[in-house]
């Protein structure tokens, strides 16, 4: 990192800018830090680009698109702002060197390191050509490389600067020797440009050399478009992959789905990379330990109603096992909130009260309407969870409505979106059309969730969420009103700590969900904990659980973590119990439920479940919500019906907090983020930079015993 130059700005946004980590011709790199302490990359446009409003446009709609790329492998956009006078957008930092700088030296990567490089970065291309993208500029320098595998950066803005730059005289996008063919004559690219790119990086990390040789920038582009490449040393095993990449014909490169099948690779338990270039990665990220200390955050209180539960955040001060937690979880890529323009909506007038309204009692007929969301799926695969929060948000509704000093009326419109992407931006759509509707509640499926949060963002609508915590979710209109998917491990990492438990086997089953919460736990044991982890693969819907289970016990661990969902670690539990296994067995919140007992059988008992969702029946200060949930439905409240309720009913109390005749969408964004509300489920509050949740007793323990979850609640000490 450099010194920051006079022409730099201190601070960007709410990000106190640190140093330089670059420059090139389309503006300046710089890193920053959230007020929260997370640290970004921020790549702040050139004044040329930003006077253009092609290019702005461009801009824009790239920005958008590339926030759509969920992969983890790439490096995703988490703010922006695209109409600011000097254009910006912030990705989550990674420490570890660029492959430029890791081989620039001499040395290229062993055979292994470079089958793993290349599965990987393919399956982060296969997103980006997914979220219908490509790259334009792969190269060794837009790739970084961490610990647990390579990041690609950059995706979402080589097609933004296209237009703009090629009008110029012998422009070319892309980097001389790393471009396709097709990139170096100026033609109409597509996905097989960014696989020939990929060919070249792969060929430079095996052997130190460009493929297309160096030297002036034209003989490169003809050597490029007419000559074979120099794959001498390429290692044998990988020469035929390699020379498919870098076809001349784009219709005979592989797809990226195809590369990362044939060189998918284990790396449990082992770094993928040769020893000098760990020792680098581990340099880099010593020297972030060395950064100005993080600045306090300021909460504002909104203005509160007498009886309205608004009371002001203050910032958090963890102990010091969670300050630990905290601090590793950020540097292994913890995101930030994302910015963009607002627009304001108005709640209905005075009306009839919204007579019609499911939950809606219709005895007030001066109130004004205030319209709440419920996007959920109630008849997919996960309607038990969908279903759950229907019935918890009718409840609030109505019981906000039977009030007599109730300041307006709330009106719920639910969508089933039955999980699914195309129906979710649908129901997306239809909320954001509806000017009496101030927020939403869903999705509840994390897909649903990623594929509406634009939608929701350009209308300024606050999305809370009770069931989704993906960390690549999060932009300025959405809440998460639960612990994320890596934060949920908090109270593993202390119990595993109070047990004096060690040598921790943790199963990655390579989904997203299970990657973040693995690699976050991993990351604390080892480093917060010192303690030894058994790093485990054992990919979704894999065939033979017996012999892997052996494998497994064989190697005597102190506890057992499984990161997958239910349908991985009910047939995984099946067959540890076979081996006579009586050490701890803990699963997360995606086997927190009931197919997990049924498919699992006797095998699912004693299995420790973490879950987000508390138990109504269970917990003392859900007891009269779940009187009457029971009283209404006739059956126990299930998880997440609770934390329904109480979205809907902190949502009401920040609108009362405002206490005006007319609330405006854009009015209760930053409400909600500076909002504490005391719920029936558990204390919420949010992050101001990024809207997680930061409320105290968010994660809960439960005991899988007999057929049935018993609830254990939070203490790590009395597990």
């Amino acid at each position: 990192m450099e010194p920051l130059h006079s022409s730099d700005p201190a601070r960007i946004a709410g990000y106190r800018v640190l140093g330089r980590l670059g420059a090139g011709g389309m503006g300046v790199v710089l890193l920053g830090r959230s007020r929260g302490g997370a640290l970004v990359a921020i790549k702040l446009i050139r004044a040329e680009y930003a006077g253009d409003a092609a290019f702005r446009a461009r801009f824009r709609r790239e920005v958008s698109i590339a926030r759509q790329v969920r992969n983890r492998w790439a490096v995703p956009v988490v703010d922006a702002d695209t109409e600011a006078p000097a254009p910006w957008l912030a990705t989550e930092f990674v420490p570890g060197p660029a492959l430029s700088d890791a081989v620039g030296t001499g040395s290229p990567l062993p055979e292994r390191s470079v089958r793993a490089l290349g599965g990987m970065l393919a399956e982060a291309l296969e997103a980006v050509h997914g979220a219908g993208m490509v790259h334009r500029d792969v190269k060794p320098g837009n790739v970084l490389l961490g610990l647990d595998g390579p990041r690609l950066i950059d995706f979402g803005i080589a097609r933004a600067l296209d237009d703009t730059v090629l009008t110029a005289t012998d422009a070319v996008i892309g980097s001389p020797g790393f471009l396709s063919p097709e990139q170096a004559q100026g033609r109409r690219i597509g996905p097989p440009s960014d696989i020939f790119s990929l060919g070249c990086v792969l060929a430079y990390a095996a052997t130190g050399r460009r493929p297309f040789g160096s030297g002036p920038v034209e003989a490169m582009l003809f050597r490029t478009v007419y000559d074979p490449p120099d794959l001498d040393g390429v290692p044998a095993a990988l020469l035929p992959l390699v020379q498919a990449c870098l076809s001349k014909d784009t219709e005979s490169r592989p797809t990226a789905a195809q590369i990362r099948t044939r060189w998918a690779q284990d790396t449990a338990g082992q770094s993928w990379l040769p020893a000098p270039v760990t020792h680098l990665i581990a340099s880099r990220s010593t020297q972030m330990l060395r950064l100005p200390d993080i600045e306090s955050t300021q909460f504002v209180a909104p203005r509160s109603e007498a009886g309205a539960d608004t009371r002001p955040a203050a910032p958090e001060t963890p102990a010091p096992g969670r300050r630990r937690f905290l601090t590793y979880t950020a540097a292994g890529g913890a995101v930030l909130a994302a910015g963009g323009a607002t627009t304001a909506w108005l709640t209905g007038g005075k009306g009839d009260g919204g007579t019609g309204s499911r939950g809606d009692s219709g005895r007030t007929k001066t109130r004004p309407v205030l319209g709440i969301g419920l996007q959920a799926d109630l008849s997919g695969a996960l309607s038990t969870q969908g279903r759950a929060q229907s019935r918890g948000a009718r409840l609030a509704v109505d019981a906000h409505n039977a009030r007599e000093d109730a300041p307006f009326t709330l009106k719920l419109t639910t969508v089933d979106d039955r999980g699914d992407e195309a129906r979710a931006l649908a129901a997306a759509r239809r909320f954001t059309d509806d000017a009496s509707v101030v927020a939403v509640l869903g999705a509840t499926s994390t897909a649903a969730a990623g594929a509406v949060l634009t939608a929701y963002d350009e209308a300024a609508l606050s999305v809370v969420s009770v069931t989704d915590g993906d960390t690549r979710h999060i932009n300025r209109v959405f809440l998460c009103a639960r612990p994320n998917n890596a934060m949920q491990m908090v109270p593993v990492s202390s119990y595993l700590g109070i047990h004096g438990l060690d040598d921790i086997a943790l199963i990655d089953n390579e989904t997203e969900y299970s990657r973040q919460v693995t690699r976050f736990l991993s990351e604390g044991l080892r480093t917060g904990g010192n303690l030894n982890v058994l790093a485990e693969t054992l990919p979704s819907g894999s065939e033979d659980y017996v012999a892997y289970a052996r494998q497994l016990v064989a190697k005597r661990p102190g506890a057992v973590v499984h990161g997958g969902g239910w349908q991985d670690v009910a047939p995984f539990a099946r067959a540890l119990a076979q081996t006579g296994y009586r050490g701890p067995k803990i699963a997360t919140q995606a086997a927190h439920d009931p197919r997990f007992l049924r498919e699992a059988g006797e095998a699912s008992n004693g299995w420790l479940i973490v879950s987000t969702a508390v138990d109504p029946s269970s917990a003392r200060s859900a007891g009269a919500f779940a009187q009457a949930f029971r009283d209404r439905f006739k059956a126990a409240a299930p998880p997440f019906a609770a934390e329904a309720y109480d979205a809907v009913r902190l949502i009401a109390a920040c609108v009362e907090g405002l206490d005006r005749e007319s609330v405006s969408r854009q009015d209760l964004v930053p409400v909600l983020r500076t909002t504490t509300y005391e719920g029936v489920s558990k204390p919420y509050a949010f992050d101001k930079e990024n809207g997680w949740y930061t409320g105290d007793r968010g994660v809960f323990f439960y005991r899988a015993k007999d057929g049935r979850f018993r609830f254990l609640d939070t203490d790590p000490a009395e597990v």
